[in-house]
C-alpha cells in the first residue's frame, strides 16, 4: 500500500490583540516515509539524556538551543519531506475572519492548496491519506476547528481516496515532533526575526505564503 502522511501543527497563539503573538503560522509536511530519520532522533534523544540532558521528547520552543541545533541537523537531512506554511499577520486580519469556524478554513485551504494542486504532490497516486495534528497544546475548541477545517479540504483536494484525521500526542510521534520544529523555525523568522532555524530547513520549504503581506490595513 502507498500512504501519504501529513503532520500539521500551529505556531503563534489565537490572541488577537496586542498581548498575543504578531503571528500565526500553520505549518504541514508531507511525506511517504515515516521511518526517515526516526532512529536518528532516538539515538539523539538517548545520546542527551547520557550527557545529563533529561529529554523525554522534542519541542522547538521549550528545547535548549543545543538540543534545537542537534535536531535541526536531523531534519535538515529529510530530503524527501516537503514543507508548507501559511504565515498569517494578526493585525491585519479582519474581525469577520477571526471567528474559528472561518478563520481555520480559509487558512487550512491555503496550506494545502499548494501541495495538491496538479504540480505538487500527487494525491492519486496514493492508496489512502493520513493527517496527524497534535491534540494537546491548544484549547479543545481550536483543536476542533482545526480538524474541521481539514475535513472540508481535503473533501476538495483527495476526491475518493481514504483519509484518516489522527489526534495524537506530539510526545508520541516524532513526525509531530518534526513539524512542531518546522513551524517553529518559519515563526520565530517572522515573529523575531530570528533566521538561523529557518536556513536548516529552508531547502525543504515548497511554499511559505504570507496571506496578508500586501494588506494595508491594521485592526489594532
Amino acid at each position: 500500500m502507498n500512504y501519504l502522511y501529513v503532520f500539521i501543527d500551529v505556531s503563534g497563539n489565537y490572541d488577537f490583540s496586542l498581548k498575543g503573538t504578531k503571528y500565526i503560522v500553520i505549518t504541514s509536511i508531507m511525506c511517504a516515509d515515516i521511518y526517515s530519520g526516526v532512529l536518528e532522533l532516538y539515538r539523539l534523544k538517548h545520546d542527551l539524556i547520557n550527557t545529563g540532558i533529561d529529554i523525554e521528547y522534542f519541542h522547538a520552543s521549550e528545547d535548549r538551543q543545543v538540543v534545537r541545533d542537534k535536531v535541526f541537523n536531523v531534519i535538515e537531512n529529510l530530503s524527501e519531506l516537503r514543507i508548507d506554511s501559511v504565515i498569517v499577520e494578526k493585525k491585519k486580519t479582519a474581525p469577520k475572519i477571526r471567528p474559528l469556524k472561518i478563520f481555520y478554513p480559509k487558512m487550512i485551504e491555503y496550506l494545502l492548496k499548494y501541495p495538491f494542486n496538479p504540480q505538487g504532490i500527487n494525491v492519486s497516486s496514493f492508496d489512502k491519506v493520513f493527517i496527524f495534528i497534535d491534540r494537546e497544546g491548544s484549547q479543545a475548541s481550536e483543536r476542533d476547528a482545526l480538524k474541521k477545517a481539514i475535513k472540508m479540504s481535503l473533501a476538495k483536494h483527495v476526491g475518493d481516496i481514504p483519509y484518516v484525521i489522527c489526534m495524537h500526542s506530539s510526545v508520541s510521534h516524532y513526525y509531530l515532533q518534526i513539524v512542531d520544529y518546522c513551524s517553529w523555525a518559519i515563526y520565530v523568522k517572522n515573529e523575531r526575526g530570528e533566521c538561523r532555524p529557518y536556513e536548516k530547513i529552508q531547502k525543504l520549504v515548497n511554499s511559505e505564503f504570507d496571506i496578508f503581506k500586501g494588506g494595508n490595513v491594521t485592526w489594532y
